[in-house]
């Protein structure tokens, strides 16, 4: 089956938006073994939409739209679906009254203009949107499917999970070939030392294993193919690789999928009942932003102190005017006393702090740029280790945090 996604926006050609849904959609219709042959963007331009349209269901069997369901005059693509099909527009019932009731939820009254989001080409399946005022539906018409989709990654993922892989399984036929798909997340080690540590399991017959660089973590990414009936089989193989990969690199592989380091580190921290407080100077609050970012972390995290300059360190969080003189701001003597300092404030059971030189400014020949030492004090003691980072600003920052809540990660592991 071939398929093509049509992205519309102007916002997108413009590169106010970046596209990340073509990129989502690809990904997913690919393990199910639906091949994506083209992706085509276009602005909020009905002749030019409809140029587009009637090209795509002439090359593909399966046509995705994301995007131009609002409310306003050029939000125009169920309509020019329904054209190029040469099928009707009617009102759904059940969508306007689901539309109604988001803005009943807000406590404001429903624009008339929101009405034109609960029309659908004839006899199209539809799917609800319980996060926003854009149903997506799918139209079969003779051999052809399209399914219109809403722009908003936050809309369109959990409409794509929930009603349309479904459908999809269930017009596949059972000897296609689809993708069985897994990927390993690792910290601690680069791409090349990984090839050499899996070597022969990268150049494997049956099962693929690709490195894949992201900024503060490297992915394995593990594939193996198969049909309905051979499914079984190739998640065994996906099992036997990711075992001995994980045997090779240790405790270097923090997770898979879908598995956040931030994620394990709260978990880690919520089943043994711990909690964590931080002390941060490079990361300026980024720290403390990661472990907020996951749900229930006020069981866990009891907050932190962003101590950027001496003087809040001294007041703050108790360093020693003495270690700071003779060590400097960057050290491990002052990444220990911040820990210490903000675990007796707060109370926690661990602490955790951050001291380094972001850059681009501020290194030398005995403290480069992207030199940091991260604490981690605990009730049998406080330690700190040292890291040398490279790359931009943002770079070496985001690296901190992930390398902090990786000590956090490692510590409560063993």
């Amino acid at each position: 089956m071939k398929a093509e996604i049509v992205s519309t926006g102007t916002e997108i050609l413009l590169g106010e938006t970046l596209n990340t849904s073509a990129h989502y959609l690809t990904r997913k219709l690919s393990t199910l073994g639906i091949e994506v042959d083209y992706h085509t963007t276009v602005g909020d331009n009905p002749k030019r939409l409809e140029q587009v349209l009637r090209q795509a269901l002439v090359r593909s069997d399966l046509v995705f739209t994301t995007g131009g369901l609002g409310p306003t005059a050029d939000d125009l693509t169920k309509e020019l679906v329904a054209k190029v099909l040469d099928l009707k527009l009617e009102l759904d019932a059940s969508s306007l009254e689901q539309i109604k009731q988001f803005f009943g939820r807000r406590k404001a009254p429903m624009p008339v203009s929101n009405e034109k989001q609960a029309f659908f080409p004839t006899n199209s399946t539809i799917l609800p949107n319980p996060i926003g005022t854009a149903p997506g539906a799918i139209i079969k018409k003779s051999d052809k499917i399209v399914v219109i989709l809403p722009g908003p990654p936050f809309e369109l993922h959990p409409m794509f999970d929930h009603y349309v892989w479904p459908e999809l399984e269930k017009i596949m036929e059972p000897d296609i070939e689809r993708m069985n798909e897994r990927v390993l997340k690792v910290f601690g080690i680069g791409e090349s030392a990984i090839e050499e540590v899996l070597d022969e399991l990268m150049r494997l017959p049956r099962v693929t294993v690709a490195l894949l660089a992201k900024r503060a973590e490297m992915h394995i990414r593990l594939v193996a193919r198969s049909t309905k009936k051979t499914s079984k089989e190739a998640v065994e193989a996906l099992n036997r690789v990711e075992e001995e990969i994980r045997l090779r690199l240790g405790n270097k592989v923090f997770g898979r999928d879908q598995e956040t380091m931030v994620g394990i580190v709260g978990q880690l921290l919520h089943d043994r009942h711990l909690t964590i407080s931080t002390a941060e100077s490079c990361t300026g609050g980024l720290l403390g932003a990661a472990l907020t970012q996951e749900p229930g972390s006020s069981g866990f995290y009891l907050g932190g102190v962003v101590s950027y300059s001496n003087s809040l360190k001294q007041g703050l969080l108790g360093v020693n005017e003495e270690t700071l003189s003779a060590f400097g701001a960057v050290s491990e003597e002052v990444a220990k006393e911040m820990a210490e300092g903000i675990r007796a404030k707060t109370g926690s059971d661990l602490a955790i702090s951050t001291t380094g030189i972001a850059g681009p400014d501020g290194g030398s020949d005995q403290k480069p740029v992207g030199l940091v030492f991260i604490g981690i004090a605990t009730p049998e003691g406080v330690q700190a280790e040292r890291i040398q980072l490279y790359g931009e600003r943002e770079s070496v920052r985001s690296l901190t945090v992930q390398a902090a809540l990786n000590r956090v990660r490692v510590s409560l592991s063993n």
